[in-house]
């Protein structure tokens, strides 16, 4: 009986062997747990038993991939980028290894436990293993040669392929990926960033940003308004930054002074960020969430709230207190989205959801949406009286008609769950909700809640409650190209790790 011996690449390098019969058996652990001196007997023993190899030549090591994000636990967006880069890496890169190199703890504890009201010990890394079991998680820093503080951290440098920024808002950890390059002389990249010089993203000569942007084997920028400021351009439009109102206490003007073109070496492209291909759930907590509130499926909105600054001590990058700022617009901006929720509730019959995306805003969810709604209104309103994590998020929306936000992740779960979304955009919170419109999306996207009205917010609503299935199909459309981008960004990851 002869042998006919063909060893390919299959999966994670198993070696599958075939006999006369066509039955597979594993013949990796026959092969790849002796010596090689013997590993040519043991072939020959197979083909001897008339058996054929059918996975090709030596199995080729797995590269490993580190994977910079987790920026932090306080917004359900920033945890979510995680699991979706994680489910694209386990669709379309199976043979890599994967370490998380999470930006802050990924476990609940003090005071932000207390805030979010939960209690201490809570992982959100849970969701992050159950899309990818195998995961790896180092935290830590390093220094500017790339030497981790902690054996950990620097065990995965050392043997790291390649480096990668995850969707954020911005480069963040610039200095990082440059220590990294520096270090192994191996490829970094991004995946899914926005470049918004107001932003978290410095143009400056010799920053950092700068360094790391110009020397990355991929950037990809989760708005194409981003690629517009690494050409150089003058995102602020023809009238330049957004100017103060003189009636208002506050330095309102939003600068983003035009840079300097990079010469960068890959040429940067879009790509949605990685929250759109979230796909974890957790029913259970959903649906004991709608108990509570007095919702039924298919038949509420949910609605999100958002200060014009995340409430920090710290000033407001134009200088000013957050509190004095947030205060000259809390209520007007929220009043724009109490007349949708007056709108969809009195056209519908159905209820309303107030819940959160940042922890921050969950003891303001009733005084931002509730105060001041008619009685037959407020009696069809609920509001959540605690955080959440964003499997639970994603399971809710799956079952709203609706998502109304003020924050950019609400509308991405909620479209990663199939569901339709108004975005009410703030000018302080960068440009990165430009990306709604650059998925084909523009008719949801509200891009200066200022200059609209309570009446244009209520029109996109009740645009999408009046034809839920055509909004749907709108949807689908969208996701489908979000998903041909994440598949062509993907592919030039593998390629840059050397993968077929």
């Amino acid at each position: 009986m002869e042998a006919d011996e063909r060893l390919t690449n299959a999966g994670r390098g198993s070696l599958v062997v075939t006999d006369e019969s066509g039955a597979e058996h594993d013949g990796r652990a026959a092969v790849m747990s002796v010596p090689e001196m013997d590993r040519r007997q043991v072939l020959a023993g197979i083909g001897a038993l008339g058996l054929t190899q059918a996975a090709g030549a030596a199995a080729s090591p797995r590269p490993h991939i580190l994977w910079r994000n987790g920026w932090n636990l306080n917004n359900i967006g920033d945890i979510a980028h995680v699991p979706g880069a994680l489910a694209l890496l386990r669709r379309y890169i199976p043979e890599a290894r994967i370490t998380l190199w999470a930006h802050n703890d990924l476990v609940f504890r003090g005071d932000l436990a207390a805030a979010a009201r939960f209690d201490p010990g809570l992982d959100a890394g849970r969701i992050h293993r159950r899309v990818m079991p195998d995961l790896a998680l180092v935290t830590g820093k390093v220094d500017a040669s790339g030497r981790g503080d902690n054996p950990a951290l620097d065990a995965a440098v050392a043997s790291a392929d390649m480096m990668v920024i995850g969707s954020g808002a911005g480069v963040l950890e610039a200095a990082a990926l440059n220590a990294f390059r520096r270090r192994r002389a191996k490829p970094t990249g991004m995946f899914g960033i926005t470049t918004d010089p107001f932003n978290f993203t410095s143009f400056d000569p010799g920053s950092a940003d700068r360094e790391a942007l110009g020397a990355a084997a991929f950037v990809y920028t989760r708005e194409r308004t981003s690629l517009r400021a690494l050409r150089g351009e003058d995102v602020d439009g023809p009238h330049g930054a957004q100017a103060d109102d003189p009636a208002t206490p506050v330095n309102e003007a939003i600068n983003r002074r035009a840079a300097a073109p990079l010469a960068m070496r890959a040429q940067p492209e879009f790509m949605p960020d990685t929250t759109f291909a979230f796909d974890a759930r957790d029913d259970a907590a959903a649906l004991a969430l709608m108990r509570e509130m007095g919702l039924e499926a298919g038949r509420f909105a949910a609605f999100v709230p958002r200060l014009r600054w995340t409430p920090y001590a710290t000033p407001t990058r134009q200088g000013d207190s957050r509190a004095v700022y947030n205060a000259l617009y809390a209520r007007s901006d929220h009043a724009k989205l109490q007349a949708a929720m007056v709108a969809y509730v009195r056209a519908t019959g159905h209820k309303v959801a107030i819940v959160p995306e940042t922890v921050q805003a969950v003891p303001l969810l009733a005084e931002l949406l509730m105060e001041g709604l008619p009685a037959d209104v407020a009696d069809k309103v609920a509001a959540m009286n605690r955080y959440w994590l964003p499997d639970a998020a994603a399971s809710l929306f799956a079952r709203a008609t609706l998502v109304v936000s003020v924050e950019n992740h609400s509308p991405i779960l909620a479209a990663a769950a199939g569901t339709p979304f108004v975005m009410v955009h703030q000018p302080e919170d960068s440009f990165k909700s430009d990306m709604f419109t650059d998925i084909g999306l523009g008719a949801w996207h509200i891009r200066d809640i200022g200059a609209a009205s309570g009446e244009d917010v209520a029109r996109v609503t009740m645009s999408i409650a009046r034809d839920l299935p055509g909004a749907r199909r709108r949807l689908a459309a969208a996701m489908r190209m979000v998903a041909a981008r994440h598949r062509e960004g993907m592919r030039r990851v593998r390629r840059v790790a050397g993968l077929r």
